[in-house]
């Protein structure tokens, strides 16, 4: 699969050259606006706006679908290969699976297959200079920033384009198709839904998920944001818990561990799946790529859309060389911690931190070839107005297990360093389908 991301469309690349002839006070003076309207609408984390990218990107329809189509085969190989680790080689589940929380390994061993009733991940993709995309890991367990896109898209219209705003309806939207699944998989219990979208205390994503009740609530549906402090655990069988809420964080024995480990009885998604979005199993899915255990179709996806990664205790030093081609990752940590990319170390360091990584706990490493993803000059909103600076580019694309639901939409990240995150200080690029992003301009 390739993808225009750097290589720009006409519209991107018409968008971006409008902004570059700008004058700069009035470009700086947009961007701050973008800025207003994108935190307004959500693109927020906490009481910090996340930055805007005003330079936007879009992307064919047909390429827009196959990313959703990949990013659906890619989920749906990844429970294959799970549920046949779980069933039919328990010892290297345990060795994948060791670092699990005490509720998400009780959770493992009772309620498995209900977690494969999945209602999204999040597969985050890189794509390389010749437009190859490629598969760096799932998140499949809080798979986040549905509206921060959302947001990103409309802050930009309404100050870029504000007479056109209502060309947005033919832009994909991720929160309302995240909404759309979650009533799809609560489509077997009684109505009227009450839901409930469970958070922990603090939670910086909090703008997001009151958002997204605040839609619910437009559609005529009781919802609301709560904490574990505040959720209602009654058993109501119209009850709907939307699960923002790692389950690391919660006591098996408590009333919330409870529920947590009868999701069908309190109508809770996703269910407890912390297991799927290990990178060890994300590497026993590179190794399976051609099993009989995957559809065709499935293996045809993960051959063409997963780098070759593998398990550091399956792999010698050998095979990594001087670490030039490959990254290191942790196998449980996320938010692109613990990640060694061998290009940026050099040789020496890298050779350091693979030694400290096979010290580690048998099972908590994987390598993983390099997506060596360029960058490109784009337009950042920051606190003065718009700063030309080189970006690494980074699209997610969401899929749901849930039958009925359509492929998912996708959401484009930036940053100056080559581990692409929010947490870490990365912004969002607007995302449009190429027509709608001509259309506005």
């Amino acid at each position: 699969m390739r993808i225009h991301l750097f290589d720009l469309t006409d519209p991107a690349r018409q968008a971006d050259e409008k902004l570059v002839a700008m004058e700069p006070r009035a470009r700086d003076e947009l961007a701050r606006e973008a800025q207003r309207k994108a935190s307004a609408l959500g693109l927020m984390r906490g009481p910090t706006p996340i930055p805007l990218v005003l330079s936007p990107c879009s992307l064919p329809g047909e390429e827009l679908s196959a990313l959703g189509r990949g990013a659906r085969l890619i989920t749906s190989a990844l429970v294959k290969v799970a549920r046949e680790l779980i069933e039919r080689r328990p010892e290297k589940a345990r060795l994948l699976f060791h670092h699990l929380s005490p509720l998400e390994r009780e959770a493992l061993a009772r309620r498995w297959r209900e977690a494969e009733e999945l209602l999204h991940s999040r597969i985050d993709w890189f794509v390389d200079v010749q437009g190859s995309v490629r598969a760096l890991e799932v998140n499949a367990t809080i798979p986040a920033m549905q509206v921060y896109s959302d947001a990103a898209a409309a802050g930009w219209v309404q100050a870029v384009a504000p007479a056109k705003t209502s060309a947005l309806a033919s832009n994909p939207s991720n929160s309302r198709w995240l909404l759309e699944a979650l009533l799809a998989a609560a489509g077997r219990r009684p109505r009227p839904w009450r839901v409930q979208i469970l958070h922990r205390e603090g939670d910086p994503q909090v703008t997001e998920l009151r958002a997204l009740a605040q839609m619910l609530r437009e559609r005529g549906m009781e919802a609301r944001t709560c904490t574990p402090d505040e959720v209602e655990l009654d058993g109501d069988p119209r009850g709907v818990i939307y699960r923002h809420l790692f389950a690391r964080h919660v006591d098996p024995g408590s009333p919330l561990g409870d529920a947590f480990l009868d999701p069908e009885r309190h109508g809770m998604w996703n269910r407890v799946d912390g297991w799927l979005e290990t990178k060890g199993l994300f590497a026993e899915l590179s190794v399976q790529a051609r099993e009989p255990i995957l559809t065709a179709e499935e293996q045809a996806a993960v051959a063409d859309l997963v780098p070759w990664t593998r398990l550091l205790d399956d792999i010698d030093d050998a095979a990594l060389g001087n670490g030039d081609r490959f990254v290191l990752k942790k196998s449980h940590d996320y938010g692109g911690k613990s990640v060694v990319i061998g290009r940026e170390a050099g040789p020496a360091a890298f050779a350091q931190a693979l030694a400290r990584a096979r010290a580690d706990e048998a099972g908590s490493w994987v390598a993983q070839e390099l997506v060596d993803a360029p960058a490109i000059e784009r337009f950042l909103c920051v606190e003065v107005g718009a700063r030309r600076m080189s970006l690494h580019l980074d699209i997610s694309t969401y899929a749901s297990l849930i039958p009925g639901v359509p492929e998912g939409g996708s959401v484009c990240r930036a940053a100056p360093g080559r581990v692409v995150n929010i947490v870490g200080g990365g912004g969002v690029a607007p995302l449009f389908a190429d027509e709608v992003l001509a259309d506005l301009l």
